[in-house]
């Protein structure tokens, strides 16, 4: 039994991916790929099982259609309006046929889905 022990303890000194999992009121939380107790974003280790973790690649869930819902906050200059692409901070030039033009690393040029927070 003891050598059993000694191989768990060696084996959960690898890094091993965090689990996204849901609770039963539905909720995300992120839990220990060996033990599945939930552990708290960056843990280096699981307090339960000594599990050492790697938050490199969670494993989660895709919609049906392969897709998620992200978030960035970031901020905007107070004259910025939606869909102005030449003040928004995250968009760069770019070039096409007829010279320069602002482009939207997130594909929304003339769709623009910015929302404001404070509003």
């Amino acid at each position: 039994m003891q050598n059993d022990d000694i191989r768990l303890q060696l084996v959960r000194q690898f890094p091993a991916e965090v689990v996204e999992a849901r609770d039963n009121r539905n909720e995300v939380y992120y839990a220990c790929p060996t033990c599945s107790r939930a552990v708290s974003m960056g843990m280096d280790k699981c307090t339960g099982c000594t599990q050492v973790l790697s938050w490199k690649n969670i494993n989660q869930a895709v919609s049906a259609n392969g897709t998620r819902k992200a978030i960035i906050e970031f901020e905007v200059a107070s004259d910025f309006t939606t869909g102005n692409c030449r003040k928004c901070p995250i968009s760069y030039i770019g070039r096409n046929d007829s010279g320069s033009v602002y482009e939207c690393p997130l594909k929304m040029r003339g769709s623009c889905k910015i929302k404001f927070l404070n509003e």
